[in-house]
């Protein structure tokens, strides 16, 4: 049975930057098929490594800087995002790229699935901006989407 991990990056600290967490508590909170972990990835890239070593397939939650509608969400396989690692794409630099990188070297290559969402602001704050938070529930449905679709695979 293939393992995949669902993994939300972010600072919950700093409002939007920390939607991905957001996302994952809320899928923590489900049911979800054996063989599915959910992981709070928080800021900790580097510790990640171990942990994308274990999965053969990846869905990264993130907070992305597109310069589009807050809120938006996007979906892309890693390897289209065309992003090495040190460049900075995210909010806070999707360093999550060098924890991938760091577990390729070391012969483990996941499947990558990256979900990003527009912030509207990062700043101090515990709670999403409105807009954002009310997004949350369609990036779970989605991620439910892309585990049954990796599972039927």
């Amino acid at each position: 049975m293939a393992r995949i991990m669902v993994v939300g990056i972010g600072n919950i600290l700093l409002k939007d930057e920390g939607v991905g967490v957001h996302v994952v508590n809320e899928l923590a909170r489900m049911e979800l098929p054996p063989g599915v972990e959910v992981v709070d990835g928080g800021t900790h890239s580097y510790d990640l490594v171990d942990i994308f070593s274990q999965a053969d397939h990846l869905i990264i939650v993130d907070a992305l800087e597109a310069g589009a509608e807050p809120g938006t969400i996007y979906r892309v396989p890693l390897e289209e995002m065309g992003i090495k690692p040190q460049e900075a794409t995210s909010v806070h630099q999707l360093h999550f790229i060098e924890a991938i990188a760091m577990a390729n070297m070391l012969g483990h290559h996941p499947q990558v699935v990256v979900f990003g969402i527009q912030p509207r602001e990062i700043g101090w704050g515990l709670e999403l901006t409105p807009k954002v938070e009310a997004r949350v529930p369609r990036v779970v449905e989605l991620i439910r989407q892309e585990i049954e679709k990796t599972i039927s695979q």
